[in-house]
């Protein structure tokens, strides 16, 4: 499956109706190989599996937040 799309003024792509149900995810892992993207879908927290299952009890925003509360406003 493949389809051409366009960034906006701020780098978003959007992917179409077709491929968000297909992949059933909302967060990917962008990697850059020359001169494309690569794009991984990344499982929600509620499909952890192993020793992590039931350990994370915040959703990825939480998360998020308080990941950059920890990083110096100098990394950014």
């Amino acid at each position: 499956m493949s389809a051409v799309v366009e960034s906006d003024e701020k780098g978003r792509i959007l992917l179409p109706i077709e491929m968000r149900r297909k992949l059933k995810s909302k967060r990917f892992k962008v990697t850059a190989k020359g001169d494309f993207l690569e794009l991984h879908p990344l499982v929600g927290i509620e499909e952890l599996r192993g020793k992590y299952r039931g350990l994370i009890h915040s959703e990825w925003e939480d998360l998020e937040d308080k990941a950059e509360e920890m990083v110096p406003h100098g990394a950014r």
